[in-house]
């Protein structure tokens, strides 16, 4: 399954003190794109001066959104409030900054507190409609990453439906033929079924969440979607590994969503910004 984003444009920021940060926001996600995304390692290495004198460029050519970039401290760091009582959901955001902060081999994102933070993360009980489907956004006006609370609470059972009907399906497969035979295995199939129940399900859904907030981050950092498919910040995201009983049981810590061309987006965007300021 795959879920759309947001990054909610008619909130960015209008104008800033700094020239470069008024950069238009690229809104445009459908279009094929010929060229490439993906920042090069020299482009990586350039000067403060250059990233300056060719910010605007640069954000047209890498779908880069600085005005989005609200959350950010004069060094290009953010500091996360997590406004949730729900523990998975604090474990998923956990998970997205590490994400991160692994792919760009700095501490990009940090835990914050109430009276010390940058952005807020939290939930919203905004009803879906026909114009807004996303399960999460990025608000840069009022510095605040929400996740739909009704597409939340949803997902747990949608993911344990997809567990159970896997076992289900692998199991009358295998013993269709052999009924006698196939008592012990109908006693393992309840244990696995009761194992998705209890636990498996909402591990998926964990780490379906980390990569959705890990997308909003991406937005935080001043990204705009990629019109590459595999890529995270691809305006739709998803992972069938979260849907997988073998996978989740086997687990998924050694999963990161971010690609290259992501990371490599990430410190282009930071390094102008920081180039600015």
């Amino acid at each position: 399954m795959r879920k759309l984003h947001h990054l909610k444009a008619q909130s960015l920021i209008a104008a800033t003190t700094v020239t470069l940060l008024a950069t238009p926001v690229v809104t445009s996600i459908t279009t094929a794109q010929a060229a490439s995304v993906t920042p090069s390692s020299a482009l990586l290495k350039k000067s403060n001066g250059y990233y300056r004198t060719h910010a605007r460029a640069l954000g047209k050519k890498y779908k880069l959104a600085f005005d989005a970039q609200s959350a950010l401290k004069k060094n290009g760091k953010a500091v996360v409030y997590v406004n949730t009582k729900d523990k998975t959901l604090k474990q998923s955001v956990k998970l997205a900054m590490a994400y991160w902060n692994k792919k760009l081999g700095k501490t990009e994102f940090t835990q914050g507190s109430k009276k010390n933070h940058t952005l807020t993360f939290g939930v919203s009980k905004a009803a879906a409609s026909k114009s807004d489907q996303s399960d999460a956004w990025w608000t840069p006006m009022t510095k605040k990453l929400d996740v739909r609370w009704s597409y939340y609470t949803a997902e747990k059972q949608n993911i344990g439906i997809s567990m159970t009907n896997q076992l289900n399906n692998a199991f009358y497969k295998q013993y269709a033929d052999t009924i006698e035979t196939s008592l012990p295995a109908y006693t393992t199939l309840k244990k696995d079924v009761g194992l998705v129940k209890s636990t498996l399900a909402n591990e998926g859904r964990k780490y379906e969440y980390a990569s959705t907030i890990a997308h909003e981050m991406g937005h935080v950092m001043g990204l705009n979607h990629s019109p590459n498919k595999q890529d995270l910040m691809y305006f739709e995201s998803g992972n069938n590994n979260v849907y997988s009983y073998k996978k989740v049981k086997a687990g998924l810590s050694k999963y990161n969503p971010i690609t290259t061309t992501d990371k490599n987006r990430a410190k282009l965007a930071l390094k102008i910004y920081v180039a600015a300021h």
